[in-house]
């Protein structure tokens, strides 16, 4: 079986909830070339969860069982290895295929970050095949605001520097710090259990697959189409994210007719992990009053 789908360490359960696990059921899933994994969970009207970089699943863990309990939750991971020249007519080739499984009549999406810009390709290539559409920190396009260069370009990669390498307990040191004064993208409601499954996840992240991933993303801009979306968008963000994240959050809302703005409390990049219970009653709420259109 040729794995193709980026593969986190399962080590990220010990720092899981029981709760996240009830359901967490992983199952191969067939794309071109290879496979991935996906999680399907709950039942209702199906809900796809389009995760960040680097792709991993598992960033919707803390919420895809709350959002599961009113509709049919499907995430995977994203592909692996990929031409960043050809990155996002592969990715939604991928998403076309676990569509057309889970969801052939359509479903609402989600996308987080990285995934988020997913989901605006999608729901430009797709509009048939989306109901509504649920912009987590994404962006219409990066950039880099006044400002904000050292936190991008020293901070960052210092950080990532010290997840990856430092010793365990330095590392879980530094993270607590980092999210008290809401440094990076942490906050101060990233609990000891989210900073772990971040760090779990930056360690376990190949740097050639982070510097595709980033190359992807930087190939990413829709910001002329954004009109052309037609279904009920809900664009969310933390409320302490970073400038880049507000100013993206509020043009897709302003280029995006009649999308619905909603920020999380107290929370920044990771409010899907440390802000979970708000994100699932938002998004079931706001679903549940703008009706999604019908196929």
């Amino acid at each position: 079986m040729n794995a193709i789908g980026v593969r986190g360490d399962d080590r990220w359960r010990r720092h899981a909830d029981a709760a996240w696990l009830v359901d967490w059921k992983p199952a191969p899933f067939e794309l071109r070339g290879g496979t991935t994994q996906v999680v399907a969970m709950g039942a209702g009207e199906p809900l796809l969860l389009l995760p960040p970089l680097p792709g991993y699943k598992e960033a919707f863990a803390p919420v895809a069982h709350r959002l599961a309990r009113h509709h049919r939750v499907v995430t995977y991971d994203l592909r692996e290895r990929f031409d960043p020249e050809a990155g996002w007519d592969v990715m939604l080739e991928d998403l076309e295929r676990v569509a057309a499984a889970f969801a052939p009549r359509g479903a609402a999406v989600l996308g987080h970050s990285l995934g988020g810009a997913l989901a605006l390709h999608w729901a430009l290539a797709r509009p048939d095949a989306v109901r509504a559409l649920v912009l987590s920190s994404a962006f219409a396009r990066v950039g880099t605001p006044r400002g904000t260069r050292f936190k991008r370009f020293v901070e960052q990669p210092l950080v990532l520097a010290a997840q990856r390498w430092l010793p365990e307990r330095a590392a879980a040191a530094h993270a607590q710090r980092l999210a008290a004064r809401s440094g990076w993208v942490y906050d101060p409601r990233c609990d000891a259990r989210t900073l772990a499954l971040v760090r779990e996840a930056i360690r376990a992240t190949p740097i050639a697959l982070a510097a595709r991933t980033v190359r992807l993303a930087l190939r990413h801009d829709v910001r002329a189409r954004l009109g052309a979306i037609a279904c009920p968008t809900l664009v969310i963000s933390g409320a302490i994210e970073s400038a880049f994240a507000r100013e993206a959050a509020q043009e897709l809302a302003a280029g995006i007719p009649g999308a619905v703005r909603r920020e999380s409390p107290g929370a920044g990049h990771l409010h899907p992990l440390s802000n979970a219970a708000w994100l699932a009653d938002t998004v079931g709420e706001w679903l549940g009053a703008a009706g999604p259109r019908p196929l």
